[in-house]
């Protein structure tokens, strides 16, 4: 959690996105919470958000999947390749 928030974080879904930007920077980077303010008040006014990569991701995979299925149910032939992840 970021000791302060700029200026331009007004909504919790801001602080949130706030919050997330912050704690990578010190956690995964190791930068100081100083330098991770700053960072993180300036990709955030960029509209960066470390959470959204994941999501579209698992998005994707959500859409793959469905399409599978629907493909299955139609009599279609398979999928060449296995849509779940090992493990």
């Amino acid at each position: 959690m970021p000791p302060a928030y700029p200026d331009i974080v007004r909504t919790d879904e801001d602080r949130d996105r706030f919050g997330r930007l912050y704690d990578d920077l010190v956690r995964v980077l190791g930068l100081s919470p100083a330098e991770a303010l700053l960072n993180a008040a300036t990709q955030f006014e960029l509209g960066f958000d470390v959470r959204g990569p994941f999501e579209k991701r698992k998005r994707r995979n959500k859409v793959a999947m469905q399409t599978a299925h629907d493909r299955r149910e139609e009599g279609a032939e398979p999928v060449p390749f296995d849509l779940e992840p090992p493990g």
